[in-house]
């Protein structure tokens, strides 16, 4: 054990964290683990990997020069044909890897850019919450105001790059789908609109009364040109003010947000303090 992880292991026997309840989730918080993960497995590919090599062609001169074994053309043929295989093997999962994350990295920073825009609705008295876990699955982004709730997924989709300005910033949503510059989809409108009756169905079940919940997709960085009406309501998040509106003609009473509040924060709250968290206090 190195000085400072003794350091550490001896500071957590005379410290512990100020915190004593778990956190809230962030925005993107199933995404940045998945990052996370992604990093370490990238981390141990890029030592092992050449390592492993190393060991190959290392075992096969210590046999050779060590063990009296004949170098002949096949034992040759074969060590080498094995280091080779674990670099390409190695390459493929490295390559695979970088590509996840920067597709998550992309899905991360677009629920990070559409939280910020939704925390401004937290000055008019709507209620924010983000990463909400389902049964299998998570909600990005919950806002519960007086006149409605939403359960919002965001889609972070890239932009192709012809040099038509404002064309290829451009999704039409017909009530039915969406259209893109170069390509079309309805999933991420059935997703939303799942996401929504599932937590319509679980928070009704929580609070022992209605509540309705209506989907909404938020698309960062798209003008959304709505020739349609649907279910679910698509946007950009730089127009959120709508779902201060939301759809009810009677606004809930105080006591339901209430307690729709404290459902959806009991939820959410199952981030422990990564330093001196209830794991590490005195006498553990």
């Amino acid at each position: 054990m190195g000085p400072l992880a003794i350091w550490k292991r001896n500071r957590r026997r005379t410290r512990r964290s100020p915190l004593v309840n778990q956190l809230l989730r962030s925005p993107g918080e199933s995404l940045r683990k998945e990052i996370e993960e992604i990093n370490f497995d990238l981390a141990a590919l890029i030592v092992y990997t050449p390592l492993i090599v190393v060991v190959v062609f290392a075992s096969h001169i210590s046999a050779s020069y060590l063990g009296g074994q004949p170098e002949t053309l096949l034992r040759y043929l074969l060590s080498s044909a094995l280091g080779v295989g674990v670099l390409i093997y190695g390459f493929i999962k490295i390559s695979g890897l970088v590509r996840r994350r920067a597709n998550l990295q992309i899905g991360y920073e677009g629920e990070l850019a559409v939280a910020q825009e939704l925390s401004q609705l937290m000055r008019s008295g709507a209620l924010v919450f983000h990463d909400v876990p389902g049964e299998g699955f998570n909600i990005d982004h919950v806002v519960v105001s007086p006149y409605g709730a939403y359960a919002i997924e965001t889609k972070a989709r890239t932009k192709p790059m012809r040099d038509m300005g404002k064309d290829d910033a451009k999704v039409v949503f017909d009530g039915k789908a969406l259209t893109f510059p170069t390509w079309q989809e309805t999933d991420p409108l059935d997703q939303a609109a799942r996401q929504a009756r599932w937590l319509s169905k679980w928070l009704t079940a929580a609070v022992g009364e209605q509540v309705e919940v209506r989907g909404g997709l938020a698309l960062p960085g798209w003008f959304v040109d709505r020739t349609g009406r649907a279910e679910v309501a698509v946007f950009n998040p730089k127009s959120t003010q709508f779902l201060l509106k939301g759809w009810l003609r009677e606004p809930m009473p105080e006591t339901l947000i209430k307690r729709i509040a404290h459902q959806l924060d009991q939820r959410c709250r199952d981030v422990e303090p990564a330093l001196y968290g209830k794991n590490n206090r005195i006498g553990n």
